[in-house]
């Protein structure tokens, strides 16, 4: 696994914490349309999302990682 699969996967867990796309692109403060490609792997996912992304994983609640389950069960990769 190299950096843009973690880092892919990073914001994918984010995505799946927050609840949506939306919900992801507005924490992030970026276009839905980016954050698409992102997830896509159209385009690099830079430092500082992925850092942002980051800190969403490691500030989430229990009941947040609960929900995410479910989202992922639903949305695998």
């Amino acid at each position: 696994m190299d950096d843009r699969d973690t880092y892919r996967d990073t914001l994918f867990y984010a995505l799946a914490l927050v609840g949506g796309e939306r919900e992801l692109a507005g924490h992030l403060k970026v276009t839905l349309r980016q954050l698409k490609d992102w997830l896509d792997g159209v385009d690099a996912i830079p430092d500082a999302i992925f850092d942002s992304a980051l800190d969403l994983v490691i500030d989430s609640s229990p009941q947040a990682i609960f929900r995410s389950r479910g989202f992922l069960q639903r949305h695998a990769r």
